[in-house]
């Protein structure tokens, strides 16, 4: 049993953004039924079993059926579908869900208290509503990138899709926000997600609030931070470590671990902002002292006194990390065609409904007898069906030969 169990979401998601939101409800118990083209393109790979290694993780613990929303028959078999539902979530261009007959004004008339998430690029109105965006986009429109990289350097995106996650974090959060009120209320409602707001809100912070109250343009300034010295990463005899001595006792801590204790009093760098003005000049004497360390002492020097440090873990570091391991972040799971493999584990820690991830994720159509059948379609109807589908995969593989 987990927090949503006997909760049910219609999945109408791709790439990134709308299968993020949805796995969070599928990991925390809601039963996640993705509705896919029966002439679903491969993206691309790698594969494993013949499945794509990109969906291993985000599509984990749903279910998938096949439906072609422009046949008539297979739309009133959508109906029933979503008409079963709790929730829906797309993240079509805005538009589409109309041309599909499954638009929020349109389901809400035979579920009236359905709770209903959109994701887009720049939301369902607007004057950039018709807009269609991808990860880089945002990251570049939002001003993100404007503050990320080396100071003389171009402007960067991020190195995991950020806005595409950020977005889709905000409709988990807004989605149990929305099954929570309606508890309380008996009603549903109509969730817009930007993924342009969702940067804009969460990634530029304090950038874009000093803007609007003091006027002042953020610009890159590589690992350092914006209100803050002694917070960056610095060079050790055979690499590199971030150190994050932002406040009196971290900094004199820092100090101690470094052997540069004549500076814990120096009137040049008493307070955090004598630091921060000085801040090149400061940091400049501790690489000096950095340099005399590799990055294994320097760790444990800086974790002894109790200065806030890390390693720069590369991926490979990351995942044979103890505390990773020892917390279960690593899990295998199983695969119809891809047998077991190895995801990330869902952070979410309950004291009394642990999330519980059974199963990777579904080969396109696996649960199509299951559900159809729950709707009331009978074994011949089903057979029929599918290989009215069977039909349609097989002009669609044709036509790609071609």
């Amino acid at each position: 049993m987990g927090i949503l169990t006997g909760y049910r979401v219609i999945d109408f998601t791709s790439f990134l953004s709308g299968p993020l939101s949805t796995c969070i409800l599928a990991d925390l118990g809601a039963e996640v039924i993705r509705v896919e083209r029966p002439d679903k393109k491969l993206a691309g790979g790698p594969y494993k079993g013949g499945e794509r290694s990109y969906d291993f993780s985000l599509m984990r613990g749903k279910k998938s059926v096949t439906l072609d929303a422009k046949d008539p028959e297979q739309h009133k078999i959508l109906v029933d579908l979503i008409s079963t539902a709790d929730a829906l979530v797309e993240n079509f261009k805005p538009g589409t869900t109309k041309k599909m007959g499954i638009s929020y004004e349109e389901v809400i008339q035979y579920n009236p208290n359905i709770c209903y998430a959109s994701i887009s690029g720049f939301g369902q109105t607007g004057p950039y509503s018709s807009r269609g965006a991808l990860d880089l986009v945002i990251e570049g429109m939002s001003g993100f990138m404007s503050i990320t990289g080396e100071r003389d350097g171009r402007p960067l995106s991020a190195g995991a899709s950020i806005a595409d996650m950020f977005a889709g974090l905000h409709a988990a959060i807004g989605m149990l926000a929305m099954l929570l009120n309606r508890e309380r209320t008996g009603k549903g409602q109509h969730l817009d997600i930007s993924m342009l707001e969702a940067m804009f809100a969460v990634c530029c912070e304090n950038a874009v609030t000093r803007y609007l109250n003091f006027g002042t343009i953020a610009g890159r300034i590589g690992n350092d931070h914006p209100a803050n010295a002694c917070f960056s990463d610095f060079p050790t005899s055979d690499g590199s470590i971030i150190i994050a001595a932002n406040r009196d006792n971290t900094y004199a801590a820092m100090c101690r671990a470094l052997n540069m204790e004549e500076y814990i009093n120096d009137p040049r760098f008493l307070t955090c902002n004598d630091r921060l003005e000085r801040r090149e000049e400061i940091h400049e004497i501790i690489r000096e002292h950095s340099r005399k360390f590799t990055t294994a002492e320097l760790d444990e020097r800086l974790r002894k006194e109790g200065c806030p440090a890390g390693v720069i873990n590369n991926i490979k570091q990351i995942c044979e990390d103890e505390c990773i391991n020892a917390r279960g972040m690593i899990l295998e799971v199983d695969h119809k065609t891809a047998g077991t493999y190895k995801i990330p584990n869902s952070p979410l820690r309950f004291s009394e409904t642990p999330v519980n991830i059974k199963h990777g994720a579904p080969i396109l159509g696996e649960n199509n007898r299951e559900i159809f059948g729950q709707l009331g379609l009978s074994k011949e109807q089903i057979d029929a069906l599918l290989e009215k589908q069977a039909k349609v995969r097989t002009m669609f593989k044709d036509h790609e030969l071609d």
